[in-house]
């Protein structure tokens, strides 16, 4: 054999090299020309619109390109990516729809293309808004017109269609998964109460039955000037078409520092909707502004530092939910309200509102920041606290309302000449109903604190306070030792007895009538002795025809510095003007101005005083002040003010027998 045939350069010379590169390289040419003939994106943007074009007749779709591309990293994967996608419909029972997608990705699975089934599994997006532009009421009348439409027909005769399972063959496609990063769906008609679901994803678990499962996070209340920290929630959906066509929906999640939870199950064919929820230590500001927003409840209300826990069911009709029976277990109040629990509220209907009586324990109610939730946190001046309450409300109906407990730690503020001082009320139990359009409040017992009260309080006003008619029976009143201290300068108040009748209508007095008693009085070295006044309310004015059994005016006191310019040296005994039978009308029209007419007073067995006049707003003082005595009389202009009275003698002379 001959050598040359076994040497390496000639073997190597033999090999068909230049025919498999030629070859490799028309191949090659052919299926790139052919794959990019094939994929362009004009001939992928026309499969794409004519493949839109079937997938509902009532729906429209746009987009505005299409490609094919091959992304980067460790296993690279084919994906059709069509930009600017529209889809829009103007059926009014799906609410007209309106649906806007930047960017939409359908993976290719290679080995779909291998074995023949469908290459698209998945649909991917980034930033999807579905804006609903229509309206139940809108559905409604597009119904009731078909509806009209179809009787004005005439009858058709039998058309030939596929059976179920023929149609679900013909229709099914084989894509089983949703994918979108943030989807955003807004009401038309409420545009500024868009909802947003981050990590959106919808998967065919089954085609026989059908399953199909919806994944989403959310946020509640978001407010972009201070993060969507507010409220984490998790959506998940399940619908099943077998044995019946249900879907259920959880929605739980964090509120603030507090949990919800709600589970709600629809069947379909029956229209059964049923709701569970939980709520465990729910700030209730954050609830107020949700409900304010929809207009639910009263913008004047203000829950902070309240929280609410509760459970709650209804079970109903879904397309008369309204009407639904509304059951409510372990409702409670927490914060700086106090405490108030609900054992148990059932709800017959929420519209129109029907509930069967309510039972509500409430415990250590601050009465001052109930009304600063209420936004009312201006109170009377007269009050320093208004206390807490502790007892039960019963509510029948909103004109069918009972209260009953005790009322404690309510402080009632007493000034003078710039100081002052607190009367507390230890304890004060009584009742307040509603019933119809009228309010009765009475108050059956009371303790001030280093005083005491005997005796009851009776009011009834329309439903606005408007109109309030009060009546008092006190048989015995004293005031706190340091209470008395103060109005009286150093002295001291008596017992206090009163019946009154009193009428106000829109905060002003319209009627009053009464009498009261004081068993003693010591006021800046005068001392009172058995006191009586009537008083009425005449012309606008308060009316007071008082009576003083006795009084002792020390000639050290203010009092006695001023009526030792009236009266005669003779009167006084030991540095004390000893009057008696003083009678006379005090007139008060309210503000800083005052009245007194037909004074009279006796001093030994033939002395009088008597006196008229008053001061104005300014205080400023005018009046007379005649002295008796025997057949000498005195008389005094006065004026001034009343810090510093002046008398000017007028006449004077003896009286003829």
């Amino acid at each position: 054999m001959d050598r040359r045939l076994r040497s390496d350069k000639y073997l190597i010379s033999e090999q068909p090299g230049m025919k498999i590169l030629v070859t490799g390289l028309i191949l090659a040419f052919f299926l790139g020309y052919t794959a990019k003939s094939f994929l362009s994106p004009a001939r992928v943007k026309a499969r794409l619109e004519k493949a839109a074009s079937h997938i509902h007749k009532d729906i429209k779709v746009s987009f505005q390109g299409a490609n094919v591309s091959l992304s980067d990293g460790i296993i690279p994967r084919f994906s059709v990516i069509i930009t600017q996608v529209q889809m829009e419909s103007a059926q009014a029972c799906w609410m007209a729809p309106f649906l806007e997608v930047d960017e939409m990705r359908l993976p290719v699975s290679v080995w779909g293309l291998i074995t023949g089934s469908s290459p698209i599994k998945t649909i991917e997006a980034d930033n999807v808004k579905l804006t609903l532009r229509g309206t139940a009421q809108d559905c409604e009348k597009a119904k009731k017109a078909e509806a009209e439409l179809q009787n004005a027909e005439k009858p058709q005769g039998a058309l030939v269609s596929l059976s179920p399972s023929e149609q679900a063959d013909k229709y099914r496609n084989a894509v089983r998964g949703l994918d979108i990063r943030s989807f955003k769906i807004v009401l038309a008609q409420y545009p500024q109460y868009q909802s947003e679901f981050v990590d959106f994803s919808a998967r065919v678990k089954s085609f026989e039955p059908r399953v199909i499962d919806v994944k989403a996070k959310t946020n509640l209340l978001r407010d972009e000037t201070v993060g969507d920290y507010w409220s984490h929630a998790n959506l998940f959906l399940e619908y099943k078409d077998s044995p019946e066509e249900t879907l259920q929906a959880h929605f739980f999640g964090n509120w603030r520092e507090g949990h919800y939870s709600m589970i709600a199950n629809y069947t379909i064919d029956d229209h059964l909707l049923n709701i569970e929820t939980d709520l465990k230590h729910i700030p209730l500001s954050q609830v107020l502004s949700l409900m304010q927003k929809y207009d639910l409840v009263s913008k004047d209300l203000n829950g902070k530092q309240v929280w609410i826990s509760a459970k709650a069911r209804l079970t109903g009709d879904g397309e008369k939910i309204k009407e639904a029976p509304l059951e409510i277990k372990d409702f409670r109040v927490e914060g700086d309200l106090g405490e108030m629990h609900v054992d148990q509220a059932s709800f017959t209907s929420l519209e129109p509102l029907r509930y069967k009586p309510i039972l509500i324990d409430v415990k250590k109610m601050y009465v001052d920041k109930l009304m600063s939730f209420l936004n009312r946190s201006q109170k009377h001046r007269v009050f320093a606290d208004m206390g807490t309450f502790t007892g039960q409300a019963e509510i029948a109906s909103e004109k069918n309302i009972r209260l009953s407990g005790e009322h404690s730690g309510m402080q009632f503020i007493f000034s003078n000449k710039g100081q002052r001082e607190l009367q507390v009320i230890e304890r004060m139990s009584g009742e307040m109903s509603l019933v119809g359009d009228t309010w009765k409040i009475q108050v059956n017992r009371a303790e001030p604190r280093g005083g005491s009260f005997v005796g009851s309080l009776k009011l009834l006003a329309d439903r606005d306070f408007k109109e309030v008619d009060l009546k008092a029976a006190i048989d015995e009143l004293t005031l706190a030792p340091q209470v008395q201290s103060l109005m009286t300068g150093g002295g001291e108040i008596g017992v206090v007895s009163f019946n009154a009748d009193a009428k106000l209508k829109e905060g002003k007095v319209s009627s009053l009538k009464g009498l009261a008693q004081l068993s003693t009085m010591t006021v800046e070295g005068m001392k009172f002795g058995k006191t009586k006044s009537h008083f009425d309310f005449t012309h606008g004015e308060v009316v007071l025809q008082t009576q003083v059994q006795s009084l002792a005016v020390n000639e050290v006191s203010p009092g006695g510095e001023i009526l030792r310019q009236v009266t005669s040296p003779r009167w006084w005994s030991s540095g004390v003007l000893p009057l008696k039978d003083l009678k006379g009308e005090f007139h008060w029209k309210g503000g800083q101005s005052l009245a007194w007419k037909g004074f009279d007073s006796h001093v030994g067995k033939d002395g009088r005083l008597m006196a008229e006049g008053g001061w104005n707003e300014q205080g400023l003082l005018d009046g007379t002040v005649t002295m008796k005595e025997g057949r000498l009389t005195k008389k005094w202009h006065l004026d001034g003010n009343r810090e510093e009275p002046t008398f000017s003698p007028e006449s004077s002379g003896r009286m003829r027998k």
